[in-house]
């Protein structure tokens, strides 16, 4: 056989647990991976449901929590970091366990990648596989939203002394265990619940189509589109429908398994510039330009955008539009879809909502164009590209 001299690899080290009502069984394994005095990262404890069953979950197993850190910060802060190093130190910690929503999750991960590397200037960390793991701790994550991917994913955000958000990569960013159990999510705000199932689904598309997208990460991201389709409406229409949830929650877990071996692409790249430029949450920036960033890239992927209609739309739908049709029939519905959640639960469907004018274009254009995503979206991206896409939804 020719050597074709192509090859693939796919690495997700993390171990998953995930059901109704898991909380108890899976605590019971956090012993067995050395946690014995943990950093205790959340969200806000008043509002965050699950934080006392939590913390009595893992009580009960012999692991303490010998410091608490409540974080209320979008992106972590350098200041926040030097904060929670000394802390860490302090109080004799040797693991940290992360419950609640993005902050949080993303919070966790960039300390334990911090400490794991014994990283003395957070700043040398910028980039892709910078810093090394010297010592070992343990990082357990328990999400309490809806579709962030990020509680899988080897990448955080960080911002810097002077404001500027940077993203950093690397093996030490993934957690060595992920506990899903929708009996602790809050699903109680339903712009919030759909604007993450949005985002989720938005993140599973663009991997599906990503120049790194492999068989096995196609699978796991028609698969997610698939729950999030069937799901979705059941949770806007029954928060305690836990069964929903959890198809949610799975739909993100897929996204996150697929992400370290096939990144996002342009839409990923320009809501975190829009997220970084105006304060707004990233989810919204998504749904705002998503559907733009599908039809700048279906000239190169209209026979994937074809496939995926057959996850959003079912057997009937998929099986009486035309062939040729088929791919933009998916980015219609997807649009379609966005807005009408978006403008049903009050959510800004576009950037002049957002605080987004002409000139501030060029703030977001800039940002855009540092976005390691632009290098493995399907098609090349250009500044003038950026332009028109935002230009469309303004």
């Amino acid at each position: 056989m020719k050597n074709s001299g192509f090859y693939y690899e796919f690495h997700n080290p993390t171990k998953v647990t995930a059901g109704v009502d898991c909380l108890k069984e899976a605590a019971s394994k956090l012993p067995s991976l050395g946690l014995h005095n943990a950093f205790f990262v959340c969200d806000d404890i008043e509002k965050n449901i699950a934080v006392d069953e939590v913390c009595k979950a893992i009580n009960s197993v012999k692991v303490k929590t010998g410091a608490t850190y409540v974080n209320s910060e979008k992106i972590v802060c350098l200041n926040s970091l030097r904060d929670m190093r000394d802390v860490y130190r302090v109080n004799n910690c040797d693991c940290i366990i992360a419950c609640g929503d993005y902050r949080a999750v993303n919070t966790a991960k960039t300390i334990r990648m911090l400490l794991s590397g014994q990283v003395v200037r957070f700043e040398d960390v910028k980039g892709i596989n910078v810093a090394r793991k010297k010592v070992n701790i343990p990082l357990v994550i328990i999400p309490t939203s809806v579709g962030i991917s990020n509680m899988l994913t080897n990448s955080v955000l960080i911002k810097d002394d002077y404001g500027a958000v940077f993203e950093c990569v690397s093996p030490l960013c993934a957690p060595d265990y992920v506990i899903v159990d929708p009996s602790l999510t809050s699903v109680f705000d339903a712009p919030t619940t759909i604007a993450g199932a949005l985002e989720s689904f938005a993140q599973n598309v663009e991997e599906f189509v990503s120049k790194q997208a492999i068989t096995l990460t196609k699978c796991m991201n028609l698969i997610a589109i698939r729950e999030i389709r069937d799901n979705v409406f059941k949770v806007v229409n029954d928060p305690m429908d836990v069964h929903a949830v959890l198809g949610l929650q799975r739909a993100g877990l897929l996204a996150g398994s697929c992400y370290s071996s096939a990144s996002a692409g342009v839409a990923h790249a320009i809501s975190a510039a829009l997220a970084n430029v105006t304060g707004r949450d990233n989810y919204i920036c998504t749904g705002i330009v998503f559907a733009a960033c599908m039809r700048y890239n279906l000239d190169v992927v209209e026979k994937d955008y074809a496939q995926a209609l057959y996850y959003i739309v079912g057997d009937d739908k998929y099986a009486s539009t035309p062939q040729e049709d088929r791919a933009r029939t998916l980015i219609e519905t997807s649009g379609k879809m966005i807005k009408e959640l978006f403008e049903e639960n009050g959510l800004p469907t576009t950037l002049s909502e957002i605080g987004i004018d002409e000139e501030g274009l060029d703030r977001v254009v800039e940002e855009t164009m540092k976005s390691y995503a632009l290098v493995t979206n399907p098609k090349n991206v250009t500044k003038d590209d950026v332009y028109s896409i935002l230009r469309s939804v303004m």
